[in-house]
């Protein structure tokens, strides 16, 4: 999770559930670098504690080696930012929507992306864990482990 990024970003094309291609367009970087931006739509992901949730408008960009979501695009959607703890919760009142823990002074989802989703919202022909691919901290106790939390690969 990333209090200074404009954008959402994904690097990962098969874990969008919708996906729309983009001619171009490009984004620069804290790094100074420069991404071509390829495409935008949006990624489902489970919370560690079940919970489905949409994250929209996400970038891809293909060259990324990590996905950001963006605490200020989370705010444009009425979500409200609190920090405390070494946790960041995202709220809509006081349904907590999205929670991220610090690891390395760097927020972390705790979730899973899920791919295969029906319009339903349902796993589409499977409602195992065969349509998560791992993306943050299952759980606080983990937080000893801290390593590259990304969405998975594709």
């Amino acid at each position: 999770m990333d209090t200074g990024s404009t954008y959402q970003i994904c690097p990962r094309r098969g874990l969008f559930a919708s996906f729309e291609n983009l001619d171009g367009g490009l984004m620069s970087m804290r790094d100074d670098l420069t991404y071509q931006l390829a495409g935008k739509g949006k990624v489902c992901i489970r919370m560690y504690h079940g919970t489905l949730r949409e994250l929209k408008e996400l970038r891809y960009i293909p060259r990324m080696m990590k996905n950001l979501i963006s605490v200020g695009a989370l705010e444009v959607e009425a979500l409200k930012g609190t920090l405390g703890e070494g946790v960041l919760k995202m709220s809509s009142g006081l349904l907590v929507i999205l929670e991220g823990i610090r690891c390395n002074n760097v927020y972390y989802l705790m979730c899973s992306a899920v791919t295969g989703l029906t319009s339903s919202g349902q796993l589409d022909g499977d409602h195992g864990n065969s349509g998560h691919r791992q993306v943050g901290l299952k759980s606080r106790s983990s937080i000893g482990r801290c390593i590259d939390l990304s969405f998975g690969s594709t």
